[in-house]
């Protein structure tokens, strides 16, 4: 490291210093470094719900400019965000976490960034303990990207990877994409069609199309034609609803949905 460098991060520290000794809650200093250096959201609300710090990651998963408006000291429903009409349901959560004072992790479909793409996260929830009194004064929140995974990637030597919104490939149509989505979850043609409210003739002849599109000739073709251009990971963006969904918790498990979109 060179003078020049050692000068901007000793900089940057005392900046963080400054900021951190304006926040209500008694917080780790090394958390609150390791937090605004971390390309993933993470933020600490109080015992009401209420947000007291988030990092700039999570600034850019709502796509709202720290500049013009400040996230820390308001409630989710009070935020300019998709998020916000789930604001009670984020508060079941944050009460759950302290009650049991164990993580609490939930599954977020939500428009998120800067293109307010409906895509899928999960939202990690721990009890925030003052180091003290050892009472619970709020939760810590951390939110990562839902990953492409199953045991048969894994045994295949396949690196996890997130989901995509966008067709990696564009030479399928948007109806073909649809059966291309269900095809990869091994659907059949019929179950296709059921699915897609069409027969079962027009999913046979769209396979048809798809298969020459592709050059293939069979599903399992088509299946390792996917995987190895990215589609395995694709998801039509028509078929998210927003919601929440509990995945783990100490009071068992239960689902909340609001669907926004016809």
């Amino acid at each position: 490291m060179n003078l020049l460098d050692d000068i901007q991060m000793r900089r940057q520290m005392k900046c963080n210093f400054e900021k951190f000794s304006e926040i209500p809650v008694r917080i780790s200093p090394q958390l609150l470094i390791l937090w605004e250096n971390s390309n993933e959201p993470w933020g600490v609300k109080d015992v009401d719900s209420k947000y007291v710090y988030v990092n700039r990651a999570y600034y850019d998963l709502l796509n709202i400019d720290p500049l013009s408006i400040s996230i820390e000291g308001q409630f989710d429903d009070e935020l300019p965000a998709s998020i916000a009409v789930f604001a009670r349901f984020f508060k079941e959560h944050d009460r759950s976490t302290i009650k049991f004072k164990d993580r609490l992790c939930t599954l977020e479909i939500h428009r998120y960034g800067k293109e307010q793409l409906l895509q899928p996260y999960f939202f990690d929830k721990f009890p925030l303990f003052d180091e003290k009194t050892g009472k619970c004064i709020g939760t810590i929140f951390h939110a990562r990207r839902f990953e492409n995974i199953s045991l048969i990637k894994h045994i295949n030597g396949d690196v996890p990877a997130t989901f995509c919104f966008y067709p990696p490939v564009n030479i399928f149509s948007v109806g073909e994409l649809d059966v291309i989505f269900f095809a990869m979850q091994s659907m059949s043609s019929k179950c296709i069609a059921k699915k897609l409210n069409l027969s079962h003739r027009t999913i046979e002849n769209k396979l048809l199309m798809i298969y020459q599109k592709a050059d293939v000739h069979s599903l399992s073709q088509l299946i390792e034609f996917c995987r190895l251009n990215g589609l395995d990971r694709y998801i039509p963006q028509r078929f998210f609803r927003p919601g929440s969904r509990v995945v783990t918790s100490g009071n068992g498990d239960f689902y909340h949905t609001l669907h926004q979109e016809p």
